[in-house]
């Protein structure tokens, strides 16, 4: 099954620059230069403000700004983190929630990649997704996975304690968090987060903050927020 791209649409890919100032000796196309190799300050300067690309090109102020480049280009590379957690959510013990959010500037491509899930002590159990090639999620777009739904993740989260990890195609972990009492297993970091209550979730606050410590990272919600940025 394929999955459905989600972006929210308060979030727009951006581009960002850096500028290079350029000074001269006003009235002049270039300042003479000393035995130095200085430009000597006879008179006052003008100041020009070129725009830097992120490649260190510089882009003519009069040319429209270009989008970023997809991660597959090599301009760019996507960082995806595993953003909301439901549990155990209103429906019952099967009502549970992953969220992906891909904070980059530019799309990030799935394909290959897994959510796996282990138990407490670091037991693999049989909830998570596997992603197939063409799977995306665009720059500062969500994914999120529920059982039966069009991005279908298999149930099975214990509500109390365990642990998500999010590994590419070579099996390398790209992120993970663990909640409630965490006593083995490979994708806690750091301290473990609270465990989420009924019908809650935990999340990253701010929105897709990542310290690699799950405890500083995520708070409980009392109120899912799947799609959108946590408050």
């Amino acid at each position: 099954m394929r999955l459905r791209r989600f972006a929210s649409a308060a979030f727009g890919a951006s581009i960002a620059f850096s500028t290079l100032v350029v000074a001269c000796a006003k009235g002049t196309d270039s300042g003479t230069l000393d035995e130095g190799g200085t430009v000597e300050e006879d008179a006052a300067r003008d100041v020009n403000v070129v725009p830097v690309n992120r490649d260190g090109s510089m882009t003519d102020p009069d040319s429209p700004v270009l989008p970023p480049e997809d991660s597959s280009t090599g301009g760019c590379t996507a960082k995806v983190v595993i953003n909301e957690l439901v549990t155990n959510g209103a429906g019952g013990a099967n009502d549970e929630m992953v969220e992906l959010y891909n904070p980059s500037a530019c799309a990030a491509d799935l394909g290959g990649w897994a959510l796996k899930y282990e138990s407490s002590a670091g037991g693999t159990g049989a909830a998570g997704h596997a992603f197939v090639a063409g799977d995306t999620i665009p720059s500062m777009g969500y994914l999120v996975l529920t059982p039966g739904g069009t991005t279908n993740w298999t149930a099975g989260m214990a509500a109390a304690s365990g642990q998500v990890g999010l590994l590419d195609g070579t099996g390398k972990l790209v992120d993970g968090v663990a909640y409630g009492t965490i006593t083995g297993g490979d994708y806690r970091e750091k301290t473990a987060a609270t465990a989420p209550a009924s019908g809650g979730s935990i999340g990253r606050s701010p929105n897709g903050a990542d310290t690699d410590n799950n405890k500083s990272d995520f708070k409980t919600y009392a109120t899912p927020s799947p799609g959108a940025a946590n408050p």
